[in-house]
């Protein structure tokens, strides 16, 4: 049986996988910028905790610190997407 606190990350990251995956689904690009931006604090937090406890700096870095990397760079990529305009064709001329 899983940890305690395997347990609470497994259920945090489940949780989060399924905002990002309600606002994908509903095509909320501009909200899952914004979900992500406040996401990527969990890794990173994840990173402090580990550096703090003493735990491996490669371990913080590599994995937490790349992590919370990615995701802040998709985030940033999410909110600085510009709506294409819809250009509707002109109608043909009608034949004789």
């Amino acid at each position: 049986m899983p940890s305690s606190r395997a347990a609470v990350k497994g259920v945090r990251d489940v949780a989060t996988g399924l905002v990002i995956l309600a606002l994908l689904l509903t095509g909320q690009r501009r909200a899952l910028g914004w979900a992500m931006t406040a996401i990527g604090f969990v890794p990173a937090g994840d990173m402090v905790i580990v550096l703090a406890g003493g735990g491996p700096a490669a371990q913080a870095y590599g994995v937490h610190g790349a992590t919370a990397l990615a995701v802040a760079l998709t985030a940033g990529l999410l909110l600085r997407e510009r709506p294409v305009p819809v250009v509707r064709a002109a109608a043909e001329p009608a034949r004789t």
